[in-house]
This record gives structure tokens, sequence and C-alpha cells, in this order.
């Protein structure tokens, strides 16, 4: 009867470990989901801010283009910018 005892108290002493671990595997997944959809929301502006900055990029050459090769003061350097900028939201994506 002690051996059934002993038994009975391992596997209730097994239960208790699994339910611990669960409620910490539950609270865990909680948090990466938490997580997941900050970094969803994160990627969806950087995104958004790619797009907006390619479309100010294509007005600037395409002023750039219409200047007949003349550059207006400071052009290039806000290409370089802009270039600049999309690389880094893409890095951010990447990451």
């Amino acid at each position: 009867m002690n051996t059934l005892t002993d038994r009975l108290l391992k596997v209730q002493d097994q239960v208790t470990r699994l339910v611990r671990e669960h409620k910490a595997l539950h609270k865990r997944s909680s948090e990466l989901e938490i997580t997941a959809r900050d970094n969803h929301r994160t990627a969806e502006v950087l995104k958004a801010r790619v797009t907006e900055l390619e479309k100010e990029n294509e007005v600037l050459r395409k002023g750039r283009s219409t200047d007949g090769g003349t550059n207006a003061p400071g052009t290039k350097e806000r290409i370089d910018e802009l270039v600049h900028e999309i690389d880094h939201c893409l890095a951010l994506l990447k990451s």
C-alpha cells in the first residue's frame, strides 16, 4: 500500500509541475504574440514610410530630368538623404 501511495504522490507532483510549466509557457506565448503584433505594426509603418520616400524620390528624379540636367542646389544631397533613409527602413524591416 505504501508503494501505491508513493506512486500517487509522485503523479501528483508531476501534475503540479506540468500545470506550472503550462502556465509559464502560456504566459511566454502571450508575450511573444504581443511582440509579434508590435513588430508587425512597426513593419507596416516602415513599409508605408519606404513607399512614401520612394514616391518623393521619384518626384525629385522627375524634377531633375525636366530641368534639362541642371541640378538645383541641394537636390543631389536630398536624393542621397532619401536613399539613405530608404536603406535604413529596409534594414529595419529585414531585422
